[in-house]
């Protein structure tokens, strides 16, 4: 399996964490699986990893860079060694080269889509012109070469996959499953563990005080600053949500929040950057756990909360609602234009403990990579008729070798030891007369 991708930790976002997991999964289950990234953990890099794709540092967001050009190595191993199936991670700009490689060589492409690039676009190039050009260039170099010569495209929710890739594409759209890590877990590290990190993260030292947490990046697609009405007081036109507003992540936009935060007098606590393995404290000692973004494709955070048995409040959008109207309830959600809800789904989550254990979510990334497996499978029996005709292509063109470096050897031998012999003999006989 040859995966390619932008993105691999260190960066800190769901595409980083995702790849990592499935890459980890499958080498788990003997699979050998080859990694071409810009970007590697250099304490985890094995000869199998190759973070050294060409690329610049992506000025939307500078922990991550953009691959802008194949590379030689990467070129060498598309056109040198033999592949079950290629993995290519989108958003990415190298798409169209190892797309045509890979339909030249009759090799099968598992495209996944991770990012809502019509949401991105418009809320980081506010001109709007501009923004078109650059999806008009994204779409020719990147998306339209995936659907017309992957064999597979998917993306963390069909909804969002029918609508980047266009519902005519049906029959070759599908999930890419999702987990989590074994350490969401709703049991705690130690007995202690809640009532410390409530005191030393969220300064709060009781349980009748409610803290409310939020994971994600601090950028303008986020939403952030939405849930603030919520916490407002009912006298200043508020919602007057109680209670301990945490928020864990970093962005462009952090310094503007934690300004409209105190201007606000809000109860709020900003993080910053959390490794991601403490996470799961953070989860576990949170009353409930709220996202206020609309450009998910998925949301791993949702998940990892659900999975530690802390309630997540989500807003009605097809992405949540493909995802999640089976496993929660209905007043953990809400409307986004409406802060009363909003306000009543935070109510009622915080108390909602008891629903998860009583209907725990189980969701890994050993799951996924199974699944993720039986799609890999999928694409390769639908190109094996194509593989099929590569091969009885290069078996002729190599018995026409075999059979010209034969003719070329024998004209060769015949020339230069039959050919003078037999006029040596014809000499002989002339002369003798016969």
């Amino acid at each position: 399996i040859l995966v390619i991708t932008d993105y691999l930790p260190p960066q800190t976002h769901g595409i980083a964490i995702r790849t990592a997991a499935y890459v980890k999964a499958m080498r788990a289950h003997g699979h050998e699986v080859i990694v071409f990234s810009t970007a590697c953990e250099t304490s985890k890099e094995t000869s199998f990893d190759h973070p050294n794709i060409p690329a610049v540092v992506n000025p939307f967001n500078l922990t991550n860079r953009i691959g802008y050009n194949p590379g030689v190595k990467l070129a060498w191993y598309l056109g040198a060694n033999t592949w079950d199936v290629v993995h290519l991670v989108y958003p990415s700009v190298i798409g169209c080269f190892v797309l045509t490689c890979c339909a030249w060589r009759r090799i099968p492409v598992y495209c996944s889509h991770h990012v809502e690039m019509q949401i991105f676009a418009h809320k980081h190039v506010k001109v709007k012109p501009i923004a078109e050009f650059g999806l008009f260039m994204y779409n020719l170099i990147g998306k339209w070469p995936a659907l017309r010569w992957g064999a597979l495209n998917s993306a963390p929710t069909l909804c969002f996959a029918r609508e980047h890739c266009g519902p005519e594409y049906e029959d070759r759209l599908r999930r890419i499953p999702s987990g989590t890590h074994d350490v969401f877990r709703p049991e705690p590290d130690s007995s202690t563990e809640r009532r410390d990190v409530r005191l030393t993260r969220f300064g709060v030292d009781d349980e009748t005080t409610k803290v409310i947490l939020m994971v994600q990046r601090l950028s303008g697609e986020k939403g952030t600053d939405r849930i603030f009405p919520a916490f407002v007081a009912k006298e200043a036109g508020g919602c007057g949500v109680e209670g301990v507003l945490a928020i864990a992540g970093d962005g462009p936009s952090r310094a503007s929040l934690e300004e409209q935060a105190r201007n606000l007098c809000l109860r709020a606590v900003f993080l910053g950057n959390v490794p991601h393995k403490d996470l799961p404290k953070l989860y576990r000692a949170a009353d409930s756990f709220v996202t206020m973004s609309l450009s998910e494709t998925f949301g791993l955070t949702s998940l990892e909360a659900v999975m530690c048995g802390c309630p997540a409040v989500m807003p009605f959008c097809e992405v949540f609602n493909e995802i999640w109207d089976e496993r929660l309830p209905k007043t953990w959600r809400y409307n986004i234009e409406s802060m009363d809800e909003l306000a009543s789904a935070i109510s009622t989550a915080t108390n909602g403990r008891r629903f998860l254990e009583e209907h725990p979510v189980r969701m890994t990334w050993t799951m996924a990579a199974d699944e993720l497996l039986e799609q890999y499978e999928e694409c390769i029996q639908m190109n094996m008729k194509n593989r099929q005709w590569v091969r009885e292509i290069v078996t002729f063109m190599d018995h026409c070798l075999r059979v010209a470096i034969c003719t070329v050897c024998a004209t060769l031998i015949l020339q230069r030891y039959y050919f003078p012999t037999l006029r040596r003999f014809g000499k002989l006989i002339e002369q003798s007369g016969l």
